[in-house]
């Protein structure tokens, strides 16, 4: 998945975009993905929160997305994880491709900023 290409638009040099964004339920897994070129501003392969941007949104609770077999280019990928308010977000690294810590490891953004 890439963030960005040489065939760009001058607006996407302004944006912050993410490459999966977790959902509003449990149970998404993301699998067999490779991200590159999320290099500027605040972009990321991952980030959390999909539904912070609506204006209706009254529902904050912690949803677990599952990941496997993920692959980050180390030159182009400097942002792994992106929380956003209200930073409920639950994801579980199956098999150690998403955080590097091995198999069965869990982020928060509560235990990425409390340990």
């Amino acid at each position: 998945m890439a963030g960005k290409t040489s065939n760009t638009e001058e607006l996407l040099d302004k944006a912050s975009p993410r490459g999966v964004m977790t959902p509003r339920q449990d149970g998404l897994t993301v699998s067999n993905v490779k991200f590159y070129n999320y290099d500027w501003n605040d972009a990321a392969a991952v980030s959390t929160c999909s539904h912070c941007f609506h204006s209706g949104s009254t529902d904050s609770g912690a949803r677990t997305t599952h990941f496997n077999q993920i692959y980050y280019d180390s030159a182009t990928v400097p942002r792994k994880i992106r929380y956003q308010a209200p930073l409920k977000a639950i994801l579980h690294d199956e098999d150690g491709t998403l955080l590097g810590r091995g198999p069965d490891a869990f982020a928060s953004y509560y235990y990425e900023h409390h340990n």
